[in-house]
């Protein structure tokens, strides 16, 4: 599952800038993988695509990101950081699941497991701070993609971030979101008898 809906950097940073963020990515993809040591971490730093990605192979988990995401002027070692958590969000944040990838959380619950679990496993007692900084980041990313509509607002994953890193319930709109997305699965499906989808919640 993706992070965003494949756009392509646009901005070249300099040498020494370029070398200073994959270090700090290779960085916290090991802290990652430390923590989490059934998920596999991969940097695709030659990638000029702004993305991360969840994926499975057999029974191996996967998470990828793309040198353009972590080259963004955008984006901090906070924003990389919560990108990964949520990433790994979808191996391990439980239902609602996405109702196309049933072996993926949706984005919405990969969201808020990466604030409320994810990201204090890898950080501890700075979870929150880095957690509250990297939604901004994020949310500020979200503004440049919005000729293709993710399945959630930005409004809306900023609360769900918000909420998880305050250690408070899921928000309301998480499940709103969520029943959105099923009510289009199902128009759609209405519409194209062949193409089936199963929903969880």
């Amino acid at each position: 599952m993706s992070f965003l809906e494949w756009p392509v950097e646009h901005r070249a940073l300099s040498k020494q800038a370029r070398r200073r963020r994959k270090a700090t990515a290779l960085r916290i993809m090991k802290s990652f993988a430390d923590t989490f040591p059934g998920v596999e971490y991969d940097l695709l730093w030659k990638n000029p695509t702004i993305n991360a990605q969840a994926w499975r192979f057999a029974e191996q988990r996967h998470v990828t990101i793309c040198g353009g995401l972590v080259r963004h002027p955008a984006i901090t070692a906070s924003g990389i950081a919560l990108m990964l958590a949520h990433e790994t969000g979808h191996h391990l944040g439980g239902p609602p699941l996405d109702p196309d990838l049933r072996y993926l959380t949706w984005q919405g619950q990969a969201d808020y497991w990466a604030a409320k679990e994810g990201m204090p496993k890898v950080f501890g007692d700075n979870a929150r701070r880095i957690t509250l900084r990297g939604a901004r980041e994020i949310a500020a990313l979200h503004t440049e993609f919005l000729d293709d509509p993710p399945d959630i607002s930005a409004n809306d994953r900023s609360a769900i971030f918000c909420a998880g890193a305050l250690g408070e319930s899921p928000p309301a709109c998480l499940y709103e979101a969520f029943d959105r997305l099923i009510e289009l699965r199902r128009a759609y499906s209405n519409l194209n008898p062949s193409n089936t989808f199963s929903e969880s919640k």
